[in-house]
């Protein structure tokens, strides 16, 4: 890759023309060639604007891991439309505020997966809409295979820039309704390139994409499309199917997160994964033992990454030729500046807390609507506080919005779950600050035990009281039957404050 960012169908034109039959998605016993792909992409695109849908036009998708989305992606870069991933998990009510917020001219579903009141609600915008999930429940919604077969569009549509918006990336709304940050093709451009300088990617490898559709939907394709590789896409995520995949398809790439990482050394410790070199942990904290787990039953590091909505995607990672097992964010990537500030906005010593910042050429310029952005002289405030030791290591503390103050001590919740987490009962635990008159804020633990084993507040105080300071043991305890998860994995803290 040289220092000209290409744009999505640029790279796509490029291997098409110079590997067209090499297949580039692998997906349930479906494959599709580079020139299969362009085809498809170029018929839906020409389909659209054949249909009226002008440059600029949203795109709405309430799609899954499946080739459509990536399709969907493709096809806008072809005409320039703006295509606006949405959760489908979320609730109703969100979802309509962001179909509503886009003003689609186009919304493609999958029928399989979206609600029947979404359904009915998504012809109220009088969109364009389209159906990949086979036999439609509305009268009003389109085929998929109707719309990629006909004929090609001949108008002369306006070559899209690097400089122009390659999607709306939604947050997660961890600080409240999701924000919508403007991605790119550019910044797709310079964050894919630093993921290939820094994991040493090539158009040999073969990449796993299990990212939420609507978390990253980047990280399911670009990876493979700029470096002209092939990529995976699993429908369903155990450790038995993902090992499966892997040496089914001679996988050498793949993200995910910590609790996937440890259920594979639990449950598939007998088997070995030749091919894969690449195994990224990203979206929470991978602990150490997680780590020693993984190298100890295939060999193999796991590679912890830190990235955001802003940076859109990895921005902080562990090299492999320099990977920590201690539970490390890793260095800054390539083309990423990196700061830890204090709230006077001066830069903190080696080994003190500050505030992660990051600027260069992937960071977002900004949010829609004129959101203002967490951001000063061109820098990303993240939120996020962290460490950096002399090796130039990060260390992950904790959500500036999560840290506790408890009698005026900041108390740290990551820090009360590594401990809690070793306790032998307890399968996850989230830490979050509740109010308490005498001392503002105490912490408390929501946990889920092994098979649902009980466990008392008097067992964790007994068991922490050795490995924390008094002010930070947690002064309650829910026990739940799971900890509420974004669509992407993380666990949302902000649903376990809002069961207050």
């Amino acid at each position: 890759m040289n220092n000209i960012p290409q744009t999505l169908k640029g790279a796509l034109l490029y291997w098409a023309e110079k590997t067209p039959e090499k297949t580039f998605i692998q997906s349930s016993g479906n494959s599709f060639s580079f020139h299969e792909t362009k085809t498809i992409a170029e018929s839906l695109s020409g389909f659209l604007v054949n249909n009226g849908v002008p440059a600029g036009a949203r795109m709405c998708l309430l799609l899954p891991r499946t080739p459509e989305l990536i399709f969907s992606f493709l096809a806008a870069s072809f005409a320039n439309f703006i295509p606006v991933p949405v959760n489908y998990l979320e609730n109703i009510d969100t979802i309509k505020k962001i179909i509503s917020a886009s003003c689609p001219a186009v919304i493609i579903i999958d029928e399989n997966v979206v609600s029947d009141e979404i359904i009915k609600s998504i012809t109220e915008h009088g969109a364009l809409v389209i159906n990949t999930g086979g036999q439609s429940k509305s009268q009003t919604a389109l085929l998929w295979d109707h719309c990629v077969k006909q004929a090609l569009c001949q108008s002369d549509i306006k070559e899209i820039q690097p400089e122009d918006v390659a999607y709306y990336n939604y947050t997660t709304g961890s600080s409240g309704f999701p924000k919508c940050a403007l991605c790119t093709h550019a910044n797709l451009f310079w964050n894919t390139r630093s993921a290939i300088e820094t994991f040493q990617l090539t158009e040999r490898d073969v990449h796993l994409c299990m990212f939420a559709s609507f978390a990253h939907p980047h990280e399911l394709f670009c990876r493979a499309l700029f470096t002209g590789a092939s990529l995976i896409l699993v429908t369903r995520i155990s450790p038995k199917s993902i090992v499966n995949a892997i040496n089914k398809y001679h996988v050498t790439c793949m993200m995910g997160l910590a609790i996937l990482y440890k259920m594979m050394a639990e449950h598939c410790a007998q088997s070995s994964l030749p091919s894969l070199r690449i195994a990224e942990s990203g979206g929470m904290y991978t602990s150490p033992e997680i780590h020693n787990s993984f190298l100890s039953s295939f060999n193999l590091p796991i590679l912890s990454v830190w990235g955001s909505t802003e940076t859109t995607g990895v921005a902080i990672a562990n090299p492999p030729e320099s990977c920590r097992l201690d539970g490390s964010m890793g260095k800054a990537c390539q083309h990423y500046q990196v700061k830890l500030i204090d709230p006077r906005g001066e830069e903190v010593p080696t080994g003190e807390i500050g505030e992660l910042i990051f600027s260069g050429p992937a960071v977002v310029s900004g949010y829609r609507n004129e959101v203002p952005f967490s951001g000063k002289d061109v820098w990303y405030f993240s939120g996020d506080l962290a460490t950096k030791d002399k090796d130039d290591f990060y260390h992950f503390i904790e959500r500036k919005s999560g840290m506790i103050k408890v009698a005026g001590m900041k108390v740290y919740p990551l820090q009360i779950e590594l401990v809690l987490q070793k306790h032998p009962k307890i399968r996850e635990v989230a830490v979050v600050g509740v109010e308490e008159k005498r001392r503002g804020h105490v912490p408390k633990a929501y946990t889920v035990t092994e098979d649902g084993q009980p466990l008392k507040l008097e067992d964790l105080t007994v068991f922490c009281k050795n490995k924390l300071a008094p002010y930070m043991l947690p002064k309650h305890i829910q026990l739940i039957a799971e900890l509420p998860k974004t669509g992407s994995g993380k666990i949302n803290k902000k649903a376990l404050s809002n069961l207050e």
